[in-house]
């Protein structure tokens, strides 16, 4: 049989007609002698290595490349002599981190890394790996768990100290090495996202002010509900203390009854100053303060802000508590704008849909069953327009004619921060109906709160 590539002589066929026929070796040339060949891998292993020597030079990222036998001779005997919990074992041993970070030692860096650590030359970083670890000295210790436990990578946001002493936000990541690669080589990658945090630190700080603004709108829009809550515990003060005068003024001095009108008058200015404390709650401006916070109790206090409100225009509110009080870590003023948000939303719905039945809401407070606690509001007002259900949380989206379109947008941003959920549904029997969600506290703070 012919093979596809000439005959088997050795020699190569050429077109018909052509009188001339190529030796194989004279086509491709004869084959190297073996120190020839030994001399041609030794120029390709050094070419790749210089390859991968420019290639770790010119990466935009900080790299070190980090020798790390002796970590890993010493922990396969550890392993072998029955380790398990290498995390116990750093707890009673502290000083085997500290040892680590002086006999773990840095082969090479990359420019990259001699920028971010301000020196001037590779070799102030080509030395033990203590310094990576001055802003952040734990950071060792997690690294060296998670190379014990077989990990392949550890990624981390923490600090570090450059040799000047500024202290730059970065982005720590680790890659271990597995067989069969290079068992003595680990990689670490540094990246400063000082710009990012800061950036996003702004961003939090106009948020912040965004929602400052927005509660401040807010308790305009309810200045005469609070107004009327204000003036009830003044005038039952007023009204406590002339019947108090008038009893003093009698010759027969009823002591009992004039202690019972001063305890009416102090349980009232309490209850103004109460009321004012809140106030200034939801327009001062503050850092979030997340701490553990009884839903049911925010949803009464929302309640308060819009009761005149509420009445004045005849909506009936009922309130479903969840009696296992449900508590959640939030901030205490930003969960209750939350609540008055959708409250007064939906009073507005309740006015602008001009119903012939009587205005209705309800609030309910519970859980998930999913490690989440949950908050209603729902009214029997014209609902939601189809077209808008998947716009009505957008910033700056509104369907009335003097709305900002902010409320909700808000709303959206504060449970989204609190790491809930927040969404807007009609309900089968007419009314629009918003829930949000907040992972509930943990157990032992639910005792305690």
């Amino acid at each position: 049989m012919s093979s596809p590539f000439g005959p088997r002589s050795g020699t190569v066929g050429v077109p018909p007609g052509s009188r001339r026929r190529l030796d194989v070796a004279e086509l491709i040339g004869a084959c190297p002698s073996a120190d020839e060949a030994k001399a041609a891998s030794t120029e390709d292993a050094i070419a790749s290595e210089e390859n991968y020597r420019n290639l770790m030079q010119h990466l935009p990222t900080a790299l070190w490349q980090v020798d790390s036998r002796r970590t890993g001779e010493v922990f396969e005997r550890m392993r072998a002599e029955g380790v398990r919990d290498i995390a116990a074992f750093f707890e009673d041993n502290p000083d085997f981190v500290e040892y680590a970070k002086d006999v773990v030692v840095v082969s090479a860096v990359n420019r990259a890394a001699v920028a971010l650590f301000h020196a001037t030359h590779p070799g102030d970083l080509v030395r033990p790996v203590r310094y990576l670890f001055e802003a952040d000295p734990d950071l060792a210790k997690r690294v060296m768990v998670a190379h014990f436990n077989g990990s392949r990578h550890l990624i981390e946001e923490t600090r570090m100290l450059a040799f000047d002493g500024a202290v730059i936000d970065v982005l720590f990541s680790v890659t271990y090495p597995r067989p069969p690669e290079q068992l003595d080589t680990t990689f670490i990658t540094i990246q400063d996202i000082s710009t990012r945090l800061n950036t996003e630190r702004q961003l939090r700080k106009l948020q912040a002010d965004f929602a400052r603004a927005a509660r401040i709108a807010t308790l305009g829009e309810l200045a005469t509900s609070i107004a009327h809550e204000i003036s009830q515990p003044l005038t039952a003060i007023v009204s406590n203390g002339e019947a108090s005068l008038r009893w003093l003024a009698r010759g027969d001095h009823d002591c009992d009854k004039v202690a019972q009108l001063t305890s009416k008058i102090v349980t009232n200015a309490r209850r103004a100053s109460d009321i004012i404390q809140r106030m200034r709650g939801m327009a001062a401006k503050h850092e979030l303060e997340n701490g553990p916070v009884d839903l049911n109790d925010a949803v009464q206090e929302a309640l308060m802000f819009i009761g005149h409100d509420v009445e004045s225009k005849t909506i009936v509110v009922t309130a479903v508590i969840d009696p296992d009080r449900p508590i959640v870590m939030a901030d205490r003023i930003q969960l209750q704008q939350v609540v008055i948000n959708l409250l007064i939303n939906s009073v507005q719905a309740l006015v602008r849909g001009g119903a012939h039945e009587r205005g209705r809401i309800e609030v309910r407070t519970g859980r998930d069953g999913n490690g989440f606690a949950s908050v209603s509001v729902a009214d029997n007002g014209p609902g939601i327009a189809k077209a808008d259900l998947d716009r009505v949380f957008d910033s700056f989206f509104s369907t009335k004619e003097s709305g900002l379109g902010v409320g909700l947008a808000i709303c959206q941003t504060i449970v989204a921060a609190h790491g809930g959920e927040i969404r807007a549904t009609n309900r089968p029997q007419g009314g629009a109906q918003f829930v949000f969600t907040m992972p509930l506290a943990d157990r032992s703070l639910r005792q305690t709160s």
